[in-house]
């Protein structure tokens, strides 16, 4: 894909009215969001942080699919991941913080792979997990102008009612068969149906 992972200063339309120009040249997010930064940490996520969740779930069987961005591979993460960062008592606790920075992280590149999403920094939107950045992805090919707030979203979902993996999977669904059906990619609809 030939697009630009990383929001400009011009890029207001990734998150119109809120978009703070500035923030996209912040110090800690080119840090953050710089391309070798970014895949350390899935590096670290699939080479470490993953298999040890699947050794303790499994009793030392990992069974991680093939393909760290397919849809079977995000929906393995998310399902690991919510097991992981939720204490016995189903709470969220900043010593999870690292975690939660991993599969931030991931979410948002599989977004930026598979369905065309930039990152861009929305500092209001760090929440506590961040400190003077916010990860978020844009969609310059969604007509609605939407993003996702994904330290945010994360938040919101560590601490619902409802399951975290259920936050995570509709919006893996809700953002890549729209853009399946917008940019004619029959082969990524196919495989999230699958």
């Amino acid at each position: 894909m030939a697009q630009a992972r990383r929001a400009t200063a011009a890029d207001s339309v990734l998150d119109p009215g809120f978009f703070d120009s500035d923030a996209q040249q912040s110090e800690a997010w080119l840090a953050w969001s710089d391309r070798t930064a970014v895949d350390a940490r899935i590096e670290t996520l699939f080479t470490e942080t993953l298999p040890r969740l699947e050794a303790e779930r499994n009793n030392g069987n990992p069974s991680l699919p093939d393909g760290r961005f397919s849809a079977a591979a995000f929906d393995r993460v998310v399902f690991l991941i919510e097991s992981a960062v939720l204490d016995e008592d189903g709470i969220y606790t900043p010593e999870n913080d690292y975690l939660a920075d991993q599969f931030i992280t991931y979410i948002g590149e599989w977004l930026v792979r598979r369905v065309e999403g930039v990152w861009f920094n929305s500092p209001e939107n760090g929440t506590t997990i961040f400190d003077g950045y916010g990860p978020a992805i844009g969609y310059r090919w969604s007509a609605e102008s939407e993003n996702d707030l994904l330290a945010l979203l994360f938040t919101m979902a560590v601490h619902s009612d409802d399951s975290p993996y259920a936050y995570f999977v509709d919006l893996m669904y809700g953002r890549a068969l729209t853009f399946a059906d917008e940019q004619d990619r029959p082969e990524l609809k196919a495989e999230l149906l699958s």
